[in-house]
């Protein structure tokens, strides 16, 4: 079995069953507001001179009802429009919020910040992925500390057999580690350090 191929197609079925619900609810909505339209144009139709005369071939009927209702048939796409877009804001809202706070904040881990954590709001989406990030910047930091405290203790054992050649090599390879652990920031500490420097 490839890895790419799903089996179970509902992963977080908390968010998915919020967005399948979601799209439920626009599709009726904007079923609710074509009905709404339909009924009000052919209100509006039945009622106008073109009905009252028997005469009327099916293309006058035609051409007056475009000439009669083109404006108001023009006025209810509008809104229809306005409605269907104020309300794909207000949703993809929910998700465009947060997957920038999430860009924004795998940035600063590859920029090797570490000292934050991601809150989102109560209805924003994707809090799974951000708790997850959380967990992985809390063990990041726990790892880089106990690395930072171990490569320190390996400085000062090494500097404390003197000037041996045989540890030189060594010492060196010490050096090299801290300044790589050193690039992470893991506290506050760590952050007003290289904004001093």
């Amino acid at each position: 079995m490839s890895l790419t191929q799903r089996k179970n197609y509902f992963i977080a079925k908390g968010m998915q069953s919020r967005f399948a619900g979601t799209i439920l609810l626009l599709v009726f909505l904007i079923t609710v507001i074509t009905a709404c339209n339909i009924y009000v144009l052919g209100s509006f139709f039945m009622q106008t001179r073109a009905t009252l005369t028997e005469t009327q071939t099916t293309e006058g009927l035609m051409r007056l009802f475009i000439l009669d209702l083109w404006p108001r048939l023009l006025l209810l796409v509008l809104v229809n429009v306005i409605i269907v877009f104020i309300v794909s804001i207000m949703y993809s809202h929910q998700f465009a919020g947060p997957a920038y706070k999430l860009e924004k904040s795998l940035q600063r881990i590859a920029r090797g910040d570490l000292t934050f954590e991601i809150h989102l709001r109560k209805n924003d989406s994707l809090k799974e992925v951000a708790a997850a990030i959380n967990q992985m910047l809390g063990r990041f930091r726990e790892t880089l500390a106990q690395a930072r405290t171990l490569s320190d203790d390996i400085a000062t054992k090494l500097g404390s057999l003197g000037n041996d050649e045989k540890f030189a090599q060594l010492a060196k390879s010490a050096q090299a580690l801290k300044e790589q652990i050193n690039q992470f920031k893991i506290t506050r500490d760590d952050e007003e350090e290289s904004a001093g420097s």
